[in-house]
């Protein structure tokens, strides 16, 4: 019984690595997306993967006015697919906390339909995430516990369905 034991552990220590996720396993991002939340209009985008790339953007517009401006992008590294995100005015003069750059979390497959993006601890956020379900897609912002904040959920319709 030992020696079965011993054979086991070393075969799965020898297993082959599992593939690092691409852009493709997130294409169910794919399309536009539009909502609302607390009174003002929410839209996302993602355009389809290309050579290792996803890109989108979000606007959120209430009061007449556009209130902020989101470009998001989805790079495929050796490690794994990295999330960049960065905020802007409409003059797309990024917040005075991103000057130095976008904000980056590394994305986990939860499964064929749901991405979580995991952002280092110490960071303003801890995750977000995006739930797909058919014509309808839920983003969860996760703060760290510490914050005291409550996580907020955003939850979009596809304005491209067939």
């Amino acid at each position: 019984m030992i020696h079965i034991t011993a054979f086991v552990a070393v075969a799965l220590s020898q297993s082959p690595a599992q593939p690092a996720m691409s852009v493709d396993d997130l294409g169910f991002l794919t399309g536009s997306w539009r909502g609302e939340s607390h009174g003002s209009v929410i839209e996302e985008t993602w355009l389809p993967p290309e050579a290792g790339n996803l890109t989108g953007v979000f606007r959120m517009s209430g009061d007449g006015a556009v209130q902020l401006v989101e470009i998001m992008t989805l790079t495929e590294l050796e490690a794994g697919v990295m999330y960049r995100l960065r905020h802007f005015d409409t003059a797309l003069v990024p917040w005075k906390s991103e000057a130095d750059g976008p904000i980056e979390a590394k994305a986990v497959l939860v499964d064929e339909d749901s991405v979580r993006f995991e952002f280092e601890e110490g960071d303003d956020i801890e995750a977000i995430t995006y739930d797909r379900d058919g014509n309808e897609m839920t983003a969860r912002v996760i703060f760290p516990e510490s914050s005291g904040r409550e996580a907020f959920v955003l939850v979009f319709e596809r304005v491209d369905a067939d």
